[in-house]
């Protein structure tokens, strides 16, 4: 009989995972479990609240694009893991065996601020950014100042950036840029930190766009309130200050949602509730148990003196993906091979008329290597991708031959490496 593989999610790394097992054995049982009825490209969240994408754009329903490639869908979110017992319940109380559980939810949303979810946006979700999107036509007709940034504890910090910018665009294009101060709050320890450190010139270029676009920012502060009509944060020293707002879009930070915490502290992080798991994105105590995404556990690059969390993006979900296929794949065939995710990461930060193009290898230091460019080109690149990723869900081919080898003879990327020793931490050297 041929095994059970359960993925726990149908976001990147959920179909990702799906895909490539598909590849790699026509005869596995695969069925996804997620509530949320549809896969959405999140890169362009940021674009969708702004009004330049419509939803149907970058989403597809789920309910009848897995069934096409052999991958049953079960349309309810997890309820409950017994890891022991290998079962899942869903939400409505529908039990499922495996044999192997990959769990790619994506995170809780923590409003960490208070009154930050009643009195600001984020762009974190398709909901979210349609909200926004609303609250937006409204700010047009009558604009003031606007607060964009990140609370304590996040760890995706390039969308604040993305949206900071791109508003600051479409201001302009409306002719009302002079009507609305912006103002950037985070909780790096510098602009341009991103939770890793810096990225090559990172802190430079953000300090340099910010000053061209007259955005002011401040850095190195704790958020703690949100109001209707001002944010307010505190410095190092407890110093409270208060920013007036119109408008704020503040990034929250990421916890494991309720699923993953039910499997137990073998299987969440007690501090945050995400997937423990090894280099090779196995969790140690129960091996036929993976974990791909956001929702891993993967420790901060360097303390700071406000925390801040390492990012995920989707080059390196993608590298997960494909690294936990493999080493399921082998497990079933009895191979002792076991791969590892590079972590290289290619992002391009849109900003509306140009854009910034970043690449590192890999993403957690020491770095190999870090390219750094800008320009007009970037933006319509990024404009490309989305519709290339968008055809590579739709095809069911989530790794084409030709991507692998173009960025290989590019960027030197491998995705996954032959790991020997699994047992390290998420990131770290094999």
């Amino acid at each position: 009989m041929s095994k059970h593989v359960v993925i726990l999610g149908g976001g990147i790394g959920g179909l990702a995972t799906a895909y490539n097992l598909r590849k790699m054995d026509k005869s596995l049982r695969i069925t996804v479990v997620s509530g949320r009825p549809y896969f959405g490209f999140t890169p362009s969240y940021p674009h969708l609240a702004l009004g330049w994408r419509k939803f149907e754009d970058i989403s597809i329903p789920l309910g009848s694009l897995l069934p096409k490639h052999g991958i049953e869908y079960v349309p309810e979110n997890g309820e409950r893991i017994d890891p022991d017992a290998n079962k899942l319940w869903t939400t409505s109380g529908k039990e499922i065996e495996y044999d192997y559980l990959v769990i790619a939810t994506g995170p809780k949303l923590v409003f960490g601020a208070e009154g930050q979810e009643q009195n600001s946006t984020s762009v974190c979700t398709a909901e979210h950014a349609l909200e926004l999107q609303k609250k937006l036509e409204e700010f047009y007709k009558n604009p003031g100042p606007v607060v964009i940034g990140a609370i304590p504890g996040v760890s995706c910090f390039g969308p604040a950036y993305e949206f900071a910018f791109m508003l600051h665009y479409e201001l302009k294009r409306r002719g009302i840029r002079h009507k609305v101060p912006i103002t950037f709050i985070t909780s790096e320890p510098y602009v341009g930190h991103m939770g890793l450190g810096g990225v090559g010139p990172s802190r430079r270029v953000m300090e340099d766009l910010f000053a061209e676009r007259s955005i002011k920012w401040i850095a190195n502060v704790k958020i703690t309130k949100v109001e209707p009509d001002k944010v307010i944060y505190e410095d190092l020293n407890g110093n409270t200050y208060e920013v007036p707002c119109k408008l704020s879009m503040l990034m929250p930070r990421f916890m494991g949602p309720e699923v993953v915490a039910s499997a137990g502290d073998k299987v969440a992080n007690p501090a945050n509730k995400m997937v423990i798991v090894n280099r090779c994105f196995q969790n140690p105590t129960y091996k036929n148990i993976y974990g791909v995404g956001v929702v891993t556990a993967i420790p901060p690059v360097e303390q700071t003196p406000i925390p801040t969390g390492a990012p995920k993006t989707g080059m390196m979900i993608e590298q997960m993906a494909m690294a936990v296929a493999k080493n399921i794949i082998n497990d079933i065939r009895n191979s002792p091979d076991r791969y590892a995710p590079e972590l290289s990461a290619i992002c391009i930060a849109d900003f509306g008329g140009d854009a910034a193009f970043f690449y590192a290898r890999p993403v957690i230091p020491p770095r190999a290597e870090v390219k750094y460019s800008k320009g007009v080109w970037a933006h319509y690149v990024k404009s490309a991708f989305e519709r290339y990723f968008m055809w590579k869900i739709k095809s069911g081919n989530i790794a084409p031959f030709f991507e692998e080898e173009g960025l290989k003879l590019l960027f030197g990327v491998k995705g996954v490496v032959l790991c020997s020793d699994c047992s390290g931490a998420p990131g770290s050297a094999c």
